[in-house]
């Protein structure tokens, strides 16, 4: 081999090498069919070892929103993302979306892969998806950790006649490509989504080309809505046994509802779920929004593993 061409290799190898470690952990795609029903799921894994965590995105989202936790997991943690039905690669299926059924699809994943002494987390929807299911006190279950949860912040008759009023598939179908980009601003920390995570907005305008799969997308996000407003969990959250960690951005724009509790203060909402649950431990992350796992990914799993280790 020339001095030259050498040189050109060397090159390629020490590119590569720096994309490695930019990247962090090694991601793969899965698909598993769940034991306990006719259904395919798509998921991410990442590293490996006797911890396993169970990551649930939120509304509208799918399993890379979980990317960077995965590219950032500490030694020793084996992780799956996966797709709720409906969402990223998982098809929606026959059945009817709701907070139990949706905890069933995870309750399923986990039993299907055999996981033992799960972390398992949920991000905004996925948090009350994920509170519902420990709710059953599942024994793999070893803690809950939820990330942003919808289910805190409670909703009057009164606000859920407004939302089915506002809140339909048209509504979602007709926002233009700058009010999608705008919503996925607002859901970070300086109302800007970041660079590194603008392939959810591509990824979104993906979906937007096939008119159907966008029909049958946006009518999904309206029935996940409708869903979270007809399980409640908040009064119920003292049968939880495991362990539970709270994360809320100081800066989430989402949460609480700006149109419907306008005089509702994120830490007002976290104060009173302390005094309800002295047991659930909470923190708000600074220069956080409601991407709170994306923003502060490092003190995300700083405070995981530090709680996690508290509850051995």
């Amino acid at each position: 081999m020339s001095i030259l061409n050498k040189t050109k290799y060397l090159f390629i190898i020490i590119a590569v090498l720096a994309i490695q470690l930019s990247m962090g952990q090694a991601m793969d795609t899965k698909q598993i069919t769940l034991s306990g029903q006719n259904l395919e799921i798509n998921y991410l894994k990442a590293g490996k070892g006797k911890q396993k965590w169970v990551l649930v995105h939120g509304l509208g989202s799918y399993s890379k929103a979980y990317n960077k936790m995965l590219a950032h997991l500490p030694k020793g943690v084996e992780a799956y993302a996966l797709d709720l039905p409906g969402f990223g690669e998982s098809p929606l299926g026959n059945g009817t979306i709701s907070m139990a059924s949706y905890a069933h699809v995870v309750n399923d994943f986990i039993n299907t892969l055999g996981l033992k002494k799960v972390v398992l987390f949920g991000h905004s929807m996925g948090g009350q998806v994920a509170m519902t299911l420990a709710l059953q006190n599942p024994k793999w279950l070893k803690s809950l950790v939820l990330l942003a949860p919808a289910g805190i912040e409670q909703f009057t008759e009164k606000d859920k006649a407004w939302f089915d009023a506002v809140v339909n598939k048209e509504l979602y179908l007709n926002l233009s490509d700058d009010q999608i980009r705008q919503n996925f601003n607002v859901n970070f920390y300086g109302f800007q989504l970041p660079e590194d995570a603008l392939f959810m907005y591509e990824d979104r305008m993906k979906i937007k080309e096939d008119s159907a799969k966008y029909e049958q997308y946006c009518v999904t996000i309206v029935n996940c809505i409708k869903a979270m407003l007809s399980g409640p969990v908040y009064d119920r959250l003292e049968s939880i046994k495991a362990p539970v960690l709270v994360f809320y951005g100081k800066n989430d724009a989402l949460i609480p509802n700006k149109i419907l509790h306008p005089d509702l203060t994120i830490l007002q909402l976290t104060e009173k779920l302390n005094q309800d649950y002295p047991e659930i431990q909470t923190e708000l992350v600074d220069k956080a929004g409601h991407f709170v796992l994306w923003d502060q990914t490092e003190t995300i799993i700083k405070e995981t593993e530090k709680f996690i280790d508290a509850h051995k």
